[in-house]
């Protein structure tokens, strides 16, 4: 290990999966944009395939290209619209694309390319979508296209982690708003996460997963609280040295000595993608003991303290995950507490360029 190792469990991911297959009837859909969560598209996608996975999702054309050199197999869903000037990508890699703009849809439709489209209805996030009003008028354009096929309907919840009142609300208004259309043989799709654990309405086949998949639980309902972390960040001691009392450390100054210690330096930094905000609530587990980060984090360094421990140049650090008594733990939601964030930031900020990527299985 030089800068550090960034540690994805196989088990746990493919046990994220059949729990979450056997919690719901519908398929699943993971969802593996920005690089898989920091995961690695091709290492969750190959696992996922391996796990009885057939549906994909991502946020960028480029995204899909890349899911698709993995399998010819599979269903690679575009969440939404992309440019016009993307169609031939779209086609060549047979990309199931989202829909919701008629502009798009017209363009679509004259350019007689062969593409499979699902349309998307705004049920209260507001971000992107045709609105209810406007729902069958754009449904019956798509069918007026020869070269489209519709093959699904879907929608998005935005509150569906805390509020399961307002996602039933959404809910009821998707399946008013399609209740006049023949659905059969179309995936209908709006679960994220969250609502995967607590929405039962049968007229939805497929949902996709993106953090739970991945091990975090964000849903009001509890039972989701038995997936596993599939991530492990760590990296070592590269330097100690003794500093006085009063002797400030790193950028800024921004952190005094209270008393003569032992500083280590560890070899990962906001580079690396964790988060300049870490300092100064921020820790680290050495030798089955939390170190209290002291200075600010660098963009290839982090500082902490060792006073009164026995360690050693090239000591393991524990960036995120469970120390090896397993009595400590340092989890993805700590370090978004410490940043005032979320999860889904600090995942996604994770860079495996300077970070080795590592499979384990166990």
């Amino acid at each position: 290990m030089d800068r550090g190792c960034i540690y994805v469990n196989k088990s746990s991911f493919s046990d994220n999966i059949q729990f979450l297959k056997g919690f719901t009837n519908k398929e699943l859909c993971v969802v593996v944009k920005a690089n898989a969560y920091g995961h690695g598209i091709d290492w969750t996608v190959n696992t996922a395939i391996e796990s009885g996975v057939k549906w994909f999702a991502v946020a960028a054309v480029d995204e899909a290209i890349l899911v698709r050199k993995i399998s010819d197999n599979i269903r690679i869903l575009l969440l939404s619209e992309p440019s016009i000037s993307e169609l031939e990508k779209l086609v060549v890699n047979n990309i199931d694309t989202t829909v919701y703009n008629e502009k798009f849809i017209d363009q679509l439709g004259e350019s007689k390319e062969a593409l499979k489209v699902h349309l998307k209805l705004d049920t209260g996030m507001h971000r992107v979508g045709c609105s209810p009003e406007n729902f069958l008028r754009i449904h019956e354009k798509i069918l007026s296209y020869k070269n489209l096929t519709l093959e699904g309907i879907c929608t998005h919840f935005p509150v569906a982690d805390t509020q399961k009142e307002d996602t039933k609300q959404s809910v009821d208004l998707f399946m008013k708003t399609i209740s006049s259309i023949d659905i059969k043989n179309l995936f209908i799709h709006a679960d994220n996460s969250a609502s995967t654990t607590f929405n039962d309405e049968k007229i939805f086949n497929l949902t996709r997963v993106g953090l739970a998949a991945y091990g975090y639980s964000i849903s009001p309902n509890s039972v989701a609280d038995n997936l596993k972390p599939v991530m492990e960040i760590k990296t070592r001691i590269s330097n100690l040295q003794s500093r006085k009392k009063g002797e400030a450390v790193s950028y800024g100054k921004a952190y005094v000595l209270e008393k003569d210690s032992i500083i280590a330096t560890a070899p990962i930094g906001y580079g690396d993608g964790y988060p300049w905000n870490s300092f100064p609530d921020g820790k680290v587990i050495v030798n089955n003991e939390f170190c209290k980060l002291v200075g600010r984090v660098t963009m290839d360094q982090i500082l902490f303290d060792v006073t009164d421990m026995d360690v050693k140049i090239d000591d393991e650090v524990i960036i995120l995950g469970t120390s090896n008594d397993k009595s400590l733990n340092i989890s993805i939601k700590d370090i978004a507490v410490w940043n005032k964030t979320i999860e889904w930031e600090i995942l996604t900020n994770i860079k495996d360029n300077r970070l080795n990527r590592i499979e384990i299985d166990n």
